[in-house]
């Protein structure tokens, strides 16, 4: 009957619906898996190239700002992307906010990463060792590497988070 058909369109075009966002989503996870642009341009690149999917998938404004022309280690470079993505996820996922400026700083000594946002905040004393994954992680890799981790935040007024990495010397490990 006519009725039957109308719904199984319905849901026919539903599940369409569903199985494209599910390929975006796919896509993406790829993407963040090891982006071909992070082995081929650098970080600055890589880092580019988020943000406007950000941009284009969130409508969140992003900016980037890089100085500096010290040279990155690899291992360096990949940790700190995977510790922008966090902080990137972290806040689309919480905070609400409707700009991020990411800020990377190579200078021969030492790179900074720092990535805020204009959201909600939270109190970073209130998260503690319990925080989601994403804190967690971020701790992880910049301790790894031997490098420092700060946290600001107040509610109502976003967050930063900033990573410094000292860079070895040539022959250093």
């Amino acid at each position: 009957n006519a009725g039957n058909i109308e719904r199984g369109g319905g849901y026919l075009a539903r599940i369409g619906e569903s199985a494209q966002q599910l390929l975006k989503e796919m896509r993406l996870l790829v993407y963040e898996l090891r982006p071909l642009i992070l082995e081929r341009d650098g970080l600055a690149a890589a880092l580019k190239q988020r943000l406007e999917t950000v941009e284009n998938r969130t409508g969140v404004e992003t900016s980037l700002v890089v100085e500096g022309s010290g040279l990155v280690p690899e291992l360096i470079e990949v940790e700190l992307f995977r510790i922008a993505q966090e902080a990137l996820n972290n806040s689309l996922k919480h905070s609400g906010a409707s700009s991020v400026l990411v800020r990377l700083n190579t200078a021969p000594a030492e790179v900074t990463l720092a990535i805020s946002d204009n959201g909600r905040g939270f109190i970073p004393g209130a998260v503690g060792d319990k925080g989601g994954l994403g804190l967690v992680s971020m701790k992880e890799r910049t301790h790894r590497l031997g490098g420092r981790l700060v946290i600001e935040s107040r509610p109502g007024d976003g967050a930063s988070i900033t990573v410094c990495i000292p860079i070895p010397a040539v022959g250093e490990k």
